[in-house]
């Protein structure tokens, strides 16, 4: 995190949220930019007592001249309307609009937040599945959202289910090229949110592209490592996320590699 004096403007401060309540609030979020992961706040208390303290100056856009960690605060309130603010020290960004603001009480909102990404109670909002990079010999690829079957929690506590169907892997090959080329035997699957378990992991040769009778291969997998078959393969993964939260389910992933891997 980079960190930067505030600095005051002409005049008094003012505490844009010195009157907020939590029986105003009917559903928190906080946004960490990086690592780009959004929490659910549960306990209501200490984050208003946190915006209360925010104090701001005058108008300022050069906010985004600078570099570092940007906290979100996204409101959703009683009746139905939703307020943001961003702490981006020396910066305060109330719904779009930049202003300076005082040191102490953005920091004490950064650490908050940097706080609840550490717990590990911290229920992570996913909207919808996350991205899946897969990396193999320094090189990186985004993995091809396929079909997937999910969960979000709303403000109001009640639960939405998605359900989206994709095109077979072997169909999707303009989609999925040109292929990450690589000399190595594996490949590492990092996702934005690591799922609780990977179900399956398949691969389909590159001569079967169109054929989506073509049955899968398995593929071996320890942890998000997968073994690569040497030559041009389609990869699908299965991932799973528990959805106890009031958010998860089961999402399909593809890749197109070749692997020139040495005798």
């Amino acid at each position: 995190v980079l960190g930067l004096a505030g600095c005051s403007g002409p005049g008094a401060g003012t505490n844009p949220y010195q009157g907020l309540t939590t029986e105003e609030i009917s559903a928190a979020t906080v946004q960490l930019q990086p690592p780009d992961k959004t929490l659910l706040v549960e306990e209501l208390d200490q984050l208003v007592a946190l915006l209360q303290e925010l104090v701001i100056y005058e108008e300022d856009s050069s906010y985004t001249e600078y570099a570092g960690q940007a906290v979100t605060v996204q409101l959703t309130m009683s009746d139905g309307t939703q307020t943001s603010v961003t702490e981006y020290n020396p910066f305060l960004i109330i719904d779009g609009v930049g202003y300076r603001t005082e040191y102490e009480p953005c920091e004490a909102l950064n650490r908050y937040a940097n706080g609840l990404l550490d717990s590990e109670d911290a229920v992570v909002v996913l909207e919808q599945p996350p991205v899946l990079t897969v990396v193999s010999d320094e090189t990186a690829l985004t993995a091809l959202l396929g079909t997937y079957s999910w969960q979000r929690k709303n403000a109001d506590g009640s639960v939405t289910s998605v359900e989206a169907d994709s095109p077979h892997p072997l169909d999707c090959k303009e989609l999925l090229s040109p292929p990450l080329e690589t000399a190595e035997a594996t490949a590492a699957l990092r996702f934005t949110e690591e799922p609780d378990e990977i179900v399956s992991v398949q691969c389909w040769h590159d001569s079967h592209w169109s054929d989506t009778s073509a049955a899968g291969e398995d593929v071996a997998y320890s942890g998000t490592a997968i073994d690569l078959r040497s030559g041009g393969y389609v990869y699908e993964i299965v991932a799973r996320w528990d959805s106890d939260s009031g958010y998860g389910g089961t999402a399909r992933y593809s890749f197109y590699i070749t692997a020139e891997q040495d005798p």
